[in-house]
């Protein structure tokens, strides 16, 4: 029998060796794990006694519980991980003998039982809690959305349908009524809002991603509905580039649209269609059953190579990131889903993140990084989330400066708080009484300290000991409300949003359905397309190169660069690692190979439509490369790089040697472009070599389209730089190593830099186009008149004017330079606005819509200066205008 179960054994061990290099071959991240393909072939070498190899194999069937699994082998995987598993076990009791072996085989086949009954929820969805509505199991898909809301809307809002915006309830009606049910909660139910369900604890030991892994049929964070009272369970989930499809069985994959990334919204500088697209977001949400988003992400970038830029729209500017965070949160909860601003906050790099500590100061703060989140909270969004690290000694979570002063006080937030997943580190008299109201997922702890804390039976003897170690900035002392302020907030969004009037789906067996819906629809797929399209900035064009026409005499095409044909991989496959179409993390999405055309294939068939020859090299060998580019017209280059949550990226360059490839190409080729797709920033040391240069920050399913409309001039690119693209690495804020992470820089990151001019190779707010604007003398209105003209405060006025060949669309720019005394940066935005698309020899008045804020520093309170100049152009460099401005006080 020996003989017999070695030889097995061995066979799964060259499998499992084969499985590995597999992985290592289609995604060269997995390189980091090939001590495992050792294992297997010291498996398949039956040079180890029967028990040992017995453990090994045992030990590699526990490693592919969590090993990415290429579509490719993801059959073989599923086979090899079962197999393993028992031969291993199987091979370790014969080893011991009849009697002994026969005893251990017993023991471990109640433990295994017992361990699936524990786990078996993971896969097969259970109902454990009293359904909330029984019309829950209504599914909104688009096409019955249509179907009721054009022919059936009163039974459409029976449904919970919204044919129409949401008009939500003011914050003074929705605590009216949370203050009347908060009257009828027992103590239990009221604790029950404040920690998440539908998480099953990991054991230490057992190699897993989580600490805790999620029920089939719950969302990735879930509160308990209390049916007798009509509260319904809040459903939240992630959010980076839309609703993230978890893998079989948790979710079903390819039943959304993969967005662009957040910051690639932040580069169309155009608030407006955030919105459309975050209510089309919100519509997807609520199909799936989810009523919470985690997100939008809105702090503003400080580190270059923080590896979750690409979640931030705000870039690098507060008040940029205030435009649109104000548009995401307007537009998402319309559609009935409560937004989460996060993370909150000074959580500006993945390095240390979950011991790390931000110093910063209080003017840093109000300034530069707090007023997207005063943006949003004004917008009326229903969450927040506090983020993993310290700030200023404290962890977020359990921040009373933080979340209570500044956060619930000053910026007068009404809704409530959530921890970041495993990212509280303190009982409920050290949190929920210093500013949290919520805890996520409620199972599991961290490495770093982190667990699960806000238990019922804690809470209780909190409230009856009235204690707590908190200093008490709302002025509620040891009163009771300071106990039950976390309920009533969680019950006043949830009112705000009227989810109390629709049906919902509970958590479990009734939830899958919904959440393996199909939300896709031909509206959200051609908004996305536009999104991605509107998010390419043009950031270099000699001799206009681009856009690629057969008129102009370029008739072949050299494409060059794998990144042409990479496709989008699971998270299955990835663990948190990203691809080049949406970052790595709890933002993940995917796109099956069968539904995703790459870079390649559209630009293919546009270029087949136009009568243009493609030759290609989809590698990234300098040799290859330049031998076909020989043959071109013209050579595109496209390169990427991309990132992921939890580290920061290694370097700023881009993957593959791509600075060899490109500098290569561009040295036999003149006609060269270069198509970079990002999570952030990039080095580009070639940028003189090159023709021309088009970004793309991380673009979701629709990137070939997007380079497709771009490259061939079917769409004149219109994005502006959210962010600085430096020179070189010493040019931006390195991740902080120690523990400590000084923001001693203060107000001066990015273009608000002393030497910005002398760091940037093209500087924020920059981006060209195909044709050419003109912006006309400014007009400011003041105090009477501009009230008659609808404006807030003051109003300046200026005419752009398509003066090119090509219709597009300019974003014009207003920068405020404040008094020497008040020690400001030289330049700070203060307004923007995008105009229509624009035919040649048109023009659009673009008003500006100033407000006391936009002319006030921060000293201990907000100040408005008096004396200040409005400069006023297409980028922070390139300023046409400078007026002189005497505020009338």
């Amino acid at each position: 029998m020996s003989l017999d179960m070695k030889g097995v054994q061995s066979l799964l061990g060259y499998s499992g060796s084969c499985l590995i290099l597999v992985n290592a071959i289609v995604h060269p991240n997995y390189l980091i794990q090939l001590p495992h393909l050792f294992v297997g072939l010291i498996l398949g070498s039956r040079r180890l006694p029967l028990i040992f190899s017995s453990l090994l194999l045992f030990y590699l069937g526990i490693y592919a519980i969590a090993v990415p699994r290429p579509e490719l082998v993801i059959w073989a995987w599923r086979v090899f991980q079962p197999a393993a598993l028992f031969l291993g076990l199987v091979g370790f009791c014969a080893a011991l003998g009849r009697k002994l072996g026969g005893a251990v085989f017993v023991v471990i086949i109640a433990c295994v039982t017992r361990w699936f009954l524990i786990y078996s929820p993971t896969f097969i969805a259970e109902d454990t809690l009293e359904h909330y509505d029984n019309l829950a199991a209504t599914i909104e898909t688009p096409e019955l959305h249509d179907e009721l809301c054009r022919k059936r809307p009163d039974e459409a809002a029976q449904l919970g349908v919204l044919c129409s915006p949401l008009e939500l309830l003011s914050w003074h009606e929705a605590e009216q009524k949370a203050s009347e049910m908060l009257q009828k909660m027992t103590s239990w139910e009221r604790h029950s809002l404040m920690k998440g369900i539908g998480w099953i604890d990991v054991p230490s030991w057992l190699k897993s991603p989580l600490p805790a892994l999620p029920k089939r049929g719950y969302y990735m964070g879930n509160t308990p509905p209390i049916p007798r009272l009509g509260v319904p369970p809040l459903k939240l989930h992630d959010a980076g580039n839309g609703f993230r499809n978890m893998p079989e069985p948790q979710g079903k994959q390819g039943t959304t649209i993969m967005w662009p990334c957040s910051l690639a919204f932040g580069a169309t500088w155009d608030d407006h269609l955030v919105q459309e697209v975050s209510a089309a977001i919100g519509r997807e949400y609520r199909g799936k059953g989810s009523n919470v988003i985690l997100g939008p992400s809105v702090q503003v970038q400080r580190v270059a190579r923080n590896g979750r830029n690409f979640e931030y729209m705000s870039g690098e500017d507060p008040y940029l990131g205030s435009r649109l965070a104000t548009a995401y949160v307007t537009g998402v909860q319309s559609e009935g889903v409560m937004a989460c601003l996060k993370h909150y906050g000074f959580n500006e790099q993945e390095t240390n993140r979950h011991t790390g500590n931000s110093i910063v100061d209080e003017r840093t703060a109000w300034e530069l990084y707090y007023p997207p989140f005063q943006a949003g909270v004004d917008a009326g969004a229903g969450s927040v989330m506090c983020s993993y690290n310290r700030v200023n000694g404290t962890y977020a979570c359990a921040n009373e400066e933080l979340l209570v002063r500044d956060l619930k006080q000053k910026m007068n937030f009404r809704g409530f708080v959530m921890t970041d997943w495993w990212a509280l580190h303190h009982g409920p008299n050290a949190s929920v009484v210093r500013g949290l109201d919520m805890e996520m997922p409620g199972a599991g702890s961290s490495p770093e300290g982190a667990a699960t804390f806000l238990h019922h039976e804690d809470l209780e003897a909190l409230e009856q000991a009235g204690g707590g170690d908190f200093k008490g900035y709302l002025g509620q002392g040891h009163s009771g409300s300071i106990y039950s302020d976390a309920a009533f907030r969680i019950l006043a969004a949830t009112h705000k949003l009227r989810l109390f009037e629709r049906p919902s789906c509970t958590p479990g067996s009734d939830c899958v359905g919904a959440i393996e819906s199909q939300q896709r629809s031909a509206r959200s797929d051609e908004l996305a397309r536009r999104a991605a399209t509107e998010s390419v900035i043009l950031l270099q064009n000699r001799d206009k190169l681009l856009p690629i026409r057969k008129t102009a005499g370029k008739k072949t095409i050299a494409l060059i660069g794998l990144t042409w044909t990479a496709r989008s991989y699971s998270s299955a496959e990835l663990g948190m690692h990203g691809d080049y179409y949406s970052g790595g993390g709890s933002g993940h999405c995917y796109m099956p190979l069968e539904n995703l055309s790459t870079p390649y294939d559209r630009v293919r068939d546009q270029a087949q439509r136009l009568g243009i020859e493609i030759i290609s090299s989809f590698s990234n060998d300098p040799a290859e490369a330049v031998a076909v580019a020989r043959q071109a017209d013209v050579a595109i280059v496209l390169t990427a790089t991309s990132a992921m949550e939890s580290v920061d990226r290694e370097t700023l360059h881009l993957d593959f040697e791509a600075d060899d490839l490109i500098a290569a190409v561009a040295k036999i080729q003149s006609q060269t472009v270069v198509l970079v797709q990002a999570p952030g920033t990039v080095l580009m040391p070639w940028r003189g070599d090159v023709g021309a240069i088009a970004l793309m920050f991380l673009g979701g399913e629709h990137t070939g389209a997007a380079w497709a409309s771009i490259v061939f001039g079917d769409v004149s690119p219109s994005g502006k730089l959210p962010i600085m693209i430096p020179i070189s690495p010493a040019d931006v804020i390195e991740p902080g190593q120690d523990l400590d992470v000084n923001y001693t820089e203060g107000l001066f990151t990015s273009y608000r830099a002393r030497d910005a001019s002398n760091r940037s190779a093209f500087p924020f707010g920059h981006g060209l186009s195909y044709t050419e604007f003109t912006s006309g003398t400014p007009f400011v209105l003041f105090a009477t008149r501009a009230q008659e003209e609808g404006c807030k405060f003051v109003c300046v006025e200026s005419t752009v004017t398509n003066v090119g060949s090509e219709s597009g669309a300019e974003v014009l720019q207003v920068y405020v330079e404040f008094p020497p005394e008040a020690e400001e940066p030289k330049l700070l935005l203060r307004g923007f606005q995008k105009t229509a698309v624009l035919k040649p020899g048109e023009g659009e008045v673009v008003k500006f819509n100033f407000t006391e804020r936009d002319f006030s520093v921060y000293r201990g309170k907000w100040e408005m200066q008096r004396n200040l100049k409005l400069h006023i152009g297409s980028s922070s460099r390139d300023l046409h205008y400078s007026i002189p401005l005497e505020v009338q006080m």
